[in-house]
């Protein structure tokens, strides 16, 4: 895979982990209270591990 590549797809699971991110706060303010942090866990942790891909992308191992 080129530098090129691996750039686009770090960009592009940067942008999956940002639109995530801003669902937390554009829905955050919905139904009770126990449901609205259960999905902010869920939405949260789905970002990381598109964070924590987007730090792999082009790493060598």
């Amino acid at each position: 895979m080129s530098n090129i590549d691996h750039c686009l797809e770090r960009l592009a699971l940067l942008d999956r982990a940002d639109r995530l991110l801003n669902e937390v706060r554009v829905y955050g303010q919905h139904g009770p209270i126990r449901e609205t942090l259960a999905q902010h866990r869920l939405l949260l942790g789905e970002a990381r591990r598109h964070l924590d891909s987007a730090r792999s992308v082009g790493r060598p191992g």
